[in-house]
């Protein structure tokens, strides 16, 4: 008798955080603030990399974090969506367990484990050369960057 196959869920270490990054630019009306301000892009990147560090901080607390990327695409199936990948499989188990039900901005949170672990062949190379005509729509992922300092300070630590 053979043995039972294992869920390919036993043996991931990549989650997907569903939809929870959201640009401070497309809260209310795209590129302004609420006073109807256009948006400094340099604070919409300070804004993006508080929130990544603050989600690096909370996810570090259940395993070694080896890469954490968060899509700029505006596509409903895409916008926000954050994948963490741990060394083990059972940080990423036991950060699925803590952050299921839990709230971010006063939103759920939407957690599962990501299929996803190619992301070459995810990932739009246009959009890393800053030539992609399809724009926030395109369907392959558009990773947002953080700055070299911060990715030094964050995953210095690991190394």
């Amino acid at each position: 008798m053979l043995p039972a196959r294992k869920d390919w869920r036993e043996f991931c270490q990549q989650l997907l955080l569903s939809n929870m990054y959201q640009r401070p630019d497309m809260l209310t009306n795209p590129g302004v603030d609420p006073q109807g301000q256009a948006l400094d892009p340099r604070k919409i990147q300070d804004n993006f990399e508080d929130f990544y560090e603050d989600l690096f901080e909370e996810l570090s607390k259940y395993g070694q974090i080896e890469s954490l990327d968060i899509c700029d695409n505006l596509a409903d199936h895409m916008v926000g969506n954050v994948y963490v990948r741990f060394r083990e499989e059972e940080h990423a188990q036991a950060a699925l367990q803590n952050f299921t039900g839990r709230f971010y901005a006063g939103r759920p949170i939407i957690v599962d484990f990501s299929p996803l672990t190619d992301f070459r062949e995810a990932t739009c190379r246009q959009y890393e050369e800053n030539v992609c005509n399809r724009g926030g729509y395109c369907n392959f992922m558009h990773l947002k960057k953080i700055s070299r300092e911060l990715r030094r300070r964050l995953f210095g630590r690991n190394k």
